[in-house]
């Protein structure tokens, strides 16, 4: 048995947080039909029956790994407010989709895979968008009441991007970085469409589009 496989004496916040990295890792390259609990508890050095007081189902451990990945990425792609505008989003979006890469199976499954269609599952998927949108929206917009229109136009490209990557991640027939200049490129696009077709989205930017948008 591996050592980490080996039984330790661990709190329970500890113990729940071992097992959280090992689903991470399981659930980042494989798909969620190929994992089976007693592998999990083999792992974690712990029987299958401390697993499910831990986890009462596979089910339950799923949703518990895809919010702490979840919140993981979003970590990883949190903007630097010492970079402009336009470096913040470009660096956002890069790290966004190395981390999908480094955990490809994760986000396919999450996005297209058997759960996709769970109740909690789409929750944290709304909860990510959601706060990706926010991040994007502060870094260009200066307004109390954000115009709907803008607001729509990145709630768009979010869902663009989703799209793209897990494409890209199936076929994996252009680089990482052509991804990442055609994500740029996108959210210029719809930030600047926003802003020529209605004013509300033109004077809400804090800053001209040129430099909002990567």
């Amino acid at each position: 048995m591996s050592e980490r496989g080996s039984r330790r004496r661990l709190s329970v916040d500890q113990r729940r947080a071992e097992l959280l990295r090992i689903g991470m890792e399981l659930f980042s390259t494989r798909a969620y039909e190929e994992i089976w609990v007693e592998e999990i508890a083999e792992l974690a050095g712990i029987s299958r029956g401390l697993l499910y007081h831990y986890f009462p189902t596979k089910r339950d451990f799923y949703v518990a790994v895809s919010r702490a990945a979840a919140a993981e990425a979003g970590e990883v792609s949190a903007p630097d407010p010492s970079l402009a505008p336009s470096e913040q989003l470009r660096s956002g979006i890069e790290a966004f989709v190395g981390y999908a890469e480094e955990h490809s199976q994760g986000f396919l499954t999450a996005w297209r895979g058997s759960l996709s269609g769970d109740p909690e599952v789409r929750a944290i998927g709304e909860e990510s968008r959601e706060r990706q949108a926010a991040r994007i929206l502060a870094t260009v917009a200066d307004a109390e009441e954000l115009p709907p229109l803008l607001r729509s136009a990145v709630y768009g490209w979010i869902a663009l991007a989703q799209n793209v990557i897990a494409r890209w991640l199936q076929e994996r027939d252009v680089t990482r970085e052509a991804v990442c200049d055609l994500l740029v490129g996108a959210l210029t696009g719809v930030i600047a469409a926003a802003t020529d077709v209605d004013e509300r989205a033109r004077t809400a930017l804090a800053v001209p589009v040129e430099d909002a948008a990567p």
